[in-house]
């Protein structure tokens, strides 16, 4: 197997468990944390979706789990 097909299969399984409950993003913990006052500190932050948030409040309220960027 070449490297070329190993980096998309090695990303899709990092994003796929990248939550115990298993999804990104995560719909329990979007209704957990969805009346969360979040400030609006911006030093970024990679979500397990792929996206950048402002800070990991931000993304726990969009049920995302924040990753290494």
């Amino acid at each position: 197997m070449r490297y070329a097909q190993i980096i998309p299969i090695a990303l899709i399984i990092l994003l796929m468990g990248c939550t115990k409950e298993g999804g990104c993003p995560d719909e329990r913990m979007r209704k957990q944390h969805r009346d969360d006052i979040c400030t609006m500190d911006c030093p970024g932050v990679c979500g397990c979706d792929g996206r950048s948030y402002c800070n990991e409040c931000i993304a726990r309220r969009e049920g995302v789990t924040v990753v290494p960027c």
